[in-house]
Parts: C-alpha cells; sequence; structure tokens
C-alpha cells in the first residue's frame, strides 16, 4: 500500500518538480559548474584555462587550439578551442530526487533535500567534467590523451557513460533508499523484500 503511495505521487509530482527545475534555469546547476571548475582546474590546469556558465551552457576555455587545421598548444595556435556543455544533461536528476523525496512524506524533508541536493551537485560536476573530457577526446583527439595525467581512451568513454547516462538516475534513487532508513516506507519495503526472498 505505501509502495503504491509511493509511487502514484511519484508520478503525480514528477511534472511539478521538472517544470520548476526547467522555470529555475542555470540556478541548480551553477553550484556543480562551479564544482567542475574546481576540480579541473586542481586536477587539469594544463588543459583546462577556464569556465563559466552562460544560461544552461557550461562553457570551458581549453589550452589547445587550431593551427592550420591542426590542434596544437594555444600558446602556439594564438586561438583556443571551446568547449559547449548543456547542464541540463546531468542537472535533471535534481527534479526526479525532488518528486522521490517530496512523495515520501519524511520527517526533517528540508534538510533532507539540502543533503541530498549537495551530494548531487557534487555527482554532476562529475558528470559534466566526463562531458568535457569525452569532448576533448573527439575534438582534440591524441593531444589531448599524451597530456599528463589523462586516462586511457576506454576508460574516458566509460566514465563518460557511467556519469552521463547512469548516474542522474541512479544516484536520486540510491540518496533516496539512504535517506528512507527508519521510515514506515523503508519497513514496507523491508518487509517486502523479506517475504519474497521467503518464497524463492
Amino acid at each position: 500500500m505505501l509502495m503504491r503511495r509511493q509511487f502514484v505521487l511519484t508520478l503525480i509530482l514528477m511534472p511539478i518538480s521538472f517544470g520548476i527545475w526547467y522555470a529555475a534555469g542555470a540556478l541548480f546547476a551553477a553550484p556543480a559548474v562551479w564544482l567542475c571548475d574546481v576540480l579541473l582546474q586542481a586536477v587539469y590546469p594544463h588543459l583546462i584555462d577556464s569556465i563559466w556558465l552562460q544560461g544552461m551552457k557550461m562553457g570551458a576555455l581549453t589550452q589547445f587550439g587550431m593551427l592550420e587545421e591542426e590542434v596544437v598548444a594555444a600558446s602556439a595556435a594564438g586561438n583556443q578551442i571551446e568547449l559547449e556543455i548543456n547542464t541540463r544533461l546531468v542537472s535533471y536528476s535534481i527534479a526526479f530526487y525532488a518528486a522521490l523525496l517530496m512523495a515520501s512524506n519524511l520527517q526533517n524533508g528540508f534538510s533532507k533535500f539540502c543533503i541530498g541536493l549537495f551530494c548531487l551537485w557534487v555527482v554532476m560536476a562529475f558528470g559534466l567534467a566526463s562531458i568535457a573530457a569525452k569532448d576533448l577526446l573527439v575534438m582534440v583527439g591524441a593531444p589531448f590523451l599524451s597530456a599528463l595525467r589523462v586516462p586511457p581512451a576506454d576508460l574516458l568513454a566509460l566514465t563518460y557513460q557511467f556519469n552521463v547516462l547512469l548516474m542522474p538516475t541512479l544516484a536520486p534513487v540510491c540518496l533516496w533508499v539512504w535517506q528512507l532508513k527508519g521510515s514506515p516506507l523503508w519497513e514496507a519495503l523491508a518487509s517486502d523484500i523479506r517475504r519474497a526472498s521467503a518464497q524463492v
């Protein structure tokens, strides 16, 4: 009964939470972009010059440029390759998480949402960094892969797929389940799992 209520309420609340997320524009993406900037500047200052947010697009100015249709260092090219990333590719996780949490009617729901929001910003930062790495791999290629501390191409592709295709839906569910602990819904869910295990 409680799981059915959770499912129905989540479906009802999702259009509302996604509407707020869409209307908020860059508000929910800005902290993740800032964290991504801190992360990339700390690990790859020799690859990324600067990062900014304009509307829903995260821009990244790289240390690479084009000279006679060949990718070279920006200092030699006299120009810089710029990346443009749509933050909505990862930020929709916030709307999904908000719908799950609101439908659960948990105690201290607002504080739980704030904690979950911070965790999602960290996850989003890694997602944005993964997109930037994938774009550098496609646009720059060998000069990027041969740079200091850059993982192999296969690992970059796997990281991109995990952080961008899976985490925006997986992270909200994991956070929600973690924050359910001790609630009536958690007990009902645990009881259903025990019942199903006993029948196997």
